[in-house]
C-alpha cells in the first residue's frame, strides 16, 4: 500500500526501465522535499529516520497493540529541528504497514470541533491515490462489497435482493443511523454510476456543506454542527476504517506548540478538547485509535500557555516523562553522532538514484569528518542537532558537487564561517554529545 517504488537497476527491457524511472522520480521527490524543507512523500520518512531505534520500538509496540484491538495515546516532545515531524511521518508509514489508516493533521484546530473533524478527514492519507481520500476509499470498498455479494449468486441486475444484501452488510458494523443511510446511498450511487451523488455523500461525511434538500432525499437528518456530533462522526469514521479493511486508525497531531500563540480563551478550549479526546481514548469510546501528539517541551511544561496551564489535561498525561517506554509523554533525546555516516549513506543513495550522481565518491574519510564538523559547528551553542538544517545542508552540499564544485569548495559554501578542514573533528564529539 505504501507508494515506494522497488529498487532496481536499469536494463535493456522497457519494463525494467520504467521501474527505474519511477524509482528515480520518487527519489527525486524526496530530494526536492528535503531541499525545500517540505513534507516528504509517503514512504520516505522511515528511510531518512536515523538514530531513533528506541522511539521506533515504542511506536511498533503501540501500533501492534492498536491493530490487535486496543487504543493508545503517545505524546512526543522535542525542541525545534529535532525531528518530531519526521518521527510522526515515520509512525504513519509504520502504521500503514500494520493495517492502520494514516491521518496527519498539522496545527489541528482543537478549539473548533467541527473544523477539527474536517481537518481529520482532509488528513486521511492514501499513498496510492492523490485526490479525495475518503471518496477513493469508499469507492474501493463499495466495489469490493458488491463483488462479495455477487459471489453469493446475486447479480447487480437483481436490484431489490441485491440492495437488501448491501443493507444487511452495512448494518453489521453498527454505524449511527445517518451513517448507515449515507453508506447505503453511496453503494446505490456506485451501482448506478452516479458520481455526483457519491460526491454529495462524501461531502456530508467530510463535514462539508450539503444542500438540505439533498440530505432529505438521502434520508439524512444530521450534520456535523456541534462538538457532540463531531465526536459521533469520528466514532463512525473509526468504524468505517475497519469496514474498509483497516485494523484501525493512526492519527498524528503536529505543531501543537503553536497553540501557545492563540488567544487565551482559544488555547484553553483547545486543551479542554484534548482532555476530552484523551478521556475518550482511555474509556475506549474511540476504539482502535492510536493518537500521537507532537510538540515542544515548552508547549508541554509552560505554566502560563502550555499544557501545564490546564492541569486537568497535564495531570492525565504527566507521569515521569520518558522514564520508561511506557510513559505517555516521551522526550526526543539528543541525536548521537553515530547517525552521521548512515544518514550520509542513505541520502547519497537517494541522490544517486534521483540524479545519476553519487556524491559519496567525491568524499575521502578526512572530508567526511570535515563535513560532519562543519555541519555541527553552526548549531554548537544550541546543544542539540537541528536535523532539519543538517539534512538541508547535506542536500545543498550534494548539489554543489553535482554542479562541479570541489568538496573543499562545497564545504566552504555551506558553512563559510567554519574552521579549516585540517581542524576537522576537534569539536565534533563535544557538539554531538
Amino acid at each position: 500500500m505504501i507508494r515506494r517504488p522497488p529498487r532496481s537497476t536499469q536494463s535493456r527491457s522497457s519494463a525494467a526501465s520504467d521501474v527505474y524511472k519511477r524509482q528515480a522520480t520518487f527519489e527525486g521527490e524526496i530530494v526536492r522535499a528535503l531541499r525545500n524543507g517540505s513534507d516528504l512523500p509517503f514512504g520516505a520518512a522511515c528511510r531518512i529516520l536515523k538514530g531513533r531505534d528506541r522511539e521506533v520500538d515504542i511506536l511498533r509496540k503501540d501500533i501492534q497493540f492498536v491493530a490487535a484491538g486496543g487504543s493508545a495515546l503517545r505524546v512526543w516532545v522535542g525542541d525545534y529541528g529535532t525531528g518530531k515531524s519526521l518521527l510522526g511521518r515515520a509512525a504513519l508509514e509504520l502504521g500503514l504497514e500494520a493495517g492502520l489508516l494514516p491521518i496527519y493533521v498539522s496545527e489541528p484546530p482543537l478549539s473548533k470541533p467541527v473544523e477539527l473533524y474536517q481537518a481529520i478527514i482532509n488528513g486521511i492519507i492514501t499513498p496510492e491515490f492523490a485526490g479525495d481520500s475518503l471518496f477513493y476509499l469508499l469507492s474501493q470498498w463499495a466495489e469490493s462489497a458488491i463483488r462479495e455479494i455477487e459471489q453469493t449468486g446475486l447479480t447487480r441486475g437483481q436490484d431489490t435482493l441485491f440492495r437488501e444484501s448491501v443493507t444487511r452488510k452495512i448494518l453489521d458494523f453498527e454505524f449511527t443511523n445517518d451513517f448507515n443511510m449515507a453508506i447505503s446511498a453511496f453503494v446505490d450511487a456506485h451501482l448506478s454510476g452516479m458520481e455526483d451523488q457519491k460526491k454529495k455523500i462524501v461531502d456530508w461525511m467530510s463535514g462539508r456543506k450539503v444542500n438540505y434538500w439533498d440530505l432529505k432525499a438521502l434520508k439524512i437528518s444530521r450534520r456535523v454542527e456541534t462538538k457532540e456530533e463531531s465526536y459521533l462522526f469520528i466514532q463512525d469514521i473509526l468504524k468505517l476504517s475497519r469496514t474498509i479493511a483497516y485494523n484501525g486508525v493512526l492519527m498524528v497531531f503536529d505543531e501543537l506548540e503553536l497553540m501557545q500563540n492563540l488567544p487565551s480563551r482559544t488555547t484553553f478550549k483547545g486543551y479542554e478538547a484534548l482532555r476530552e479526546i484523551v478521556d475518550m481514548i482511555s474509556s475506549k469510546d474511540f476504539p482502535r485509535l492510536y493518537s500521537i501528539l507532537l510538540g515542544t517541551p515548552t508547549w508541554f511544561e509552560n505554566p502560563d500557555r502550555g499544557v501545564k496551564s490546564y492541569l486537568a489535561l497535564y495531570d492525565r498525561l504527566k507521569t515521569e516523562v520518558s522514564v520508561t517506554t511506557e510513559s505517555t509523554v516521551q522526550t526526543l533525546a539528543l541525536i548521537s553522532p553515530d547517525i552521521f555516516d548512515p544518514l550520509l549513506s542513505e541520502l547519497s543513495a537517494i541522490y544517486a538514484t534521483a540524479y545519476g550522481y553519487d556524491p559519496k565518491k567525491a568524499l575521502t574519510a578526512t572530508l567526511k569528518e570535515a563535513l560532519k564538523t562543519r555541519l555541527s559547528s553552526p548549531f554548537h551553542q544550541n546543544q542539540f542537532v537541528e536535523m532539519r538544517q543538517v539534512v538541508k545542508s547535506l542536500i545543498e552540499f550534494f548539489d554543489l558537487l553535482k554542479d562541479g564544485a570541489s568538496a573543499e569548495k562545497a564545504l566552504q559554501i555551506i558553512d563559510s564561517s567554519a574552521r579549516p578542514a585540517k581542524e576537522a573533528g576537534t569539536q565534533t564529539a563535544d557538539f554531538w554529545g
